[in-house]
């Protein structure tokens, strides 16, 4: 269960989380929180628990998620532009038409997530066994230098 105190904080803005974050540098646990649409650029989530958490449409733009856990999380259509995503444990999460444009994605591991439509075309630190391991589509925009999978689905093809 999320401490609702917790997702309150985060709610109120990354200068009020950030500072609290300032002095609890710990793993914070937000497992399963409801933080749809939230506007959350530049906060402090590292080393957050976040599994099965809802951040669709989220603004994350600039956040730090280094070593979150974001497994089964819902972050179709966010952005996530310029976050640090590194070492981030996305498993099985939504990444659909997400903005990851300049993300530092270094070593996250994206086994089984959900890049369908989602823009990675500047995205910092990825490689071809991260991407391979994810699932996209002919709408996946990756980095010039990198393969586009020969599994990936075709558009409309699932």
């Amino acid at each position: 269960m999320v401490s609702q105190d917790l997702v309150h904080l985060l709610e109120s803005g990354a200068e009020n989380w950030n500072a609290f974050r300032g002095l609890n540098p710990g793993v914070v646990m937000l497992n399963g929180a409801r933080l749809a649409n939230a506007l959350l650029a530049h906060a402090d989530l590292n080393r957050a628990f976040l599994l099965d958490t809802d951040l669709q449409h989220a603004n994350l733009k600039g956040a730090c998620l280094e070593r979150a856990i974001l497994r089964k999380s819902n972050l179709r259509g966010s952005d996530l532009r310029y976050a640090k995503i590194d070492g981030a444990d996305l498993f099985s999460a939504n990444l659909s038409g997400a903005d990851l444009r300049d993300a530092s994605l270094a070593s996250a591991f994206l086994r089984c997530a959900d890049l369908r439509g989602a823009d990675l075309s500047t995205a910092q630190g990825l490689t071809a066994s991260q991407i391979v391991e994810a699932l996209g589509d002919d709408e996946t925009r990756l980095p010039q230098e990198l393969p586009r999978p020969a599994t990936w689905c075709k558009k409309g093809l699932r």
